[in-house]
């Protein structure tokens, strides 16, 4: 595994999408792929989220999607503006300032943590830095050897205050977490996570000996979902794996954000939402 490229949730509204990653994060809505009215690349750096649109609820996620951010406060700001005027209203959309990083509760329902740009080993100012999912007690061991025996990638195994970890290395300085807790439910429904391999026949093939596959995986990209106990061949835990190759068109694709382009990053877009809410009547920073 040497890139995690990307997280996607169903997301019934656009719109709304637009308000909270673009006006609210200051991200930048992909030009070139996913551009259509079905469905939303938002780049994050050189990671996405994908969002696309198929007019149903956005399933729940338990886990947590944490991203580097290089402008916080900024963020702060917007998205403080954006809920004095009403724009997430009727939705789970909350916000808690924990200090070293600040937790959000999208308006779709899936949690998100942003951490600002050095606080956490990451090569670039903005960019998605690891997906932590939630699994039954006592699985992540078994999902942790599948990932390095069968994927290939770097695991470390953790004892944290969260749970017992599978930390699987997706990236330069990104992971996929697999933290268990005592939860009712484990579905992930239909989100997924994808990721580049550099021996993609290898693992498409032993995923389909194991009947893990779906469909035939051609064309540079294949999807899988069950996660196995390699020494066992028993199946542990459920969740869409996008597996793309180094070939893949995607593969590292310098992507559009707004970030280098001022010294202080999304300065001009809070000043602009300021003005805005100025002439809705709305007094910025107020509560």
């Amino acid at each position: 595994m040497v890139h995690f490229d990307h997280v996607n949730f169903e997301t019934p509204d656009h719109d709304m999408a637009t308000i909270f990653f673009m006006n609210g994060l200051g991200l930048t809505r992909d030009p070139y792929r996913r551009a259509d009215e079905r469905n939303m690349g938002v780049n994050v750096g050189l990671q996405q989220f994908h969002l696309p649109r198929r007019g149903k609820k956005t399933p729940p996620f338990h886990g947590v999607i944490g991203v580097v951010h290089p402008d916080i406060p900024g963020v702060l700001e917007r998205l403080k503006l954006l809920d004095q005027m009403g724009k997430f209203a009727n939705t789970p959309y909350s916000l808690d300032d924990r200090g070293d990083f600040v937790s959000l509760t999208t308006p779709f329902g899936y949690k998100l943590n942003l951490h600002s740009e050095g606080t956490l080993p990451f090569l670039r100012p903005l960019g998605i830095v690891y997906a932590e999912i939630p699994v039954p007690v006592g699985s992540a061991g078994s999902i942790g050897r599948f990932y390095f025996k069968v994927v290939g990638a770097p695991v470390s195994f953790e004892k944290k205050s969260e749970g017992f970890t599978s930390a699987v290395t997706a990236g330069a300085h990104q992971e996929i977490r697999f933290v268990e807790r005592q939860l009712d439910d484990y579905d992930t429904h239909t989100m997924h996570i994808s990721y580049h391999v550099t021996h993609y026949n290898n693992l498409r093939n032993q995923l389909r000996e194991h009947g893990s596959l779906k469909g035939k995986g051609q064309r540079e990209v294949f999807f899988f979902d069950k996660i196995y106990d390699p020494d066992t061949g028993e199946n542990v835990f459920t969740i869409n794996n996008e597996v793309r190759s180094v070939y893949h068109p995607d593969f590292m694709r310098v992507l559009i954000n707004r970030w280098p382009i001022v010294d202080e990053p999304f300065t001009d877009q809070t000043q602009a939402m300021k003005e805005l809410a100025q002439n809705l009547g709305f007094t910025p920073g107020a509560s």
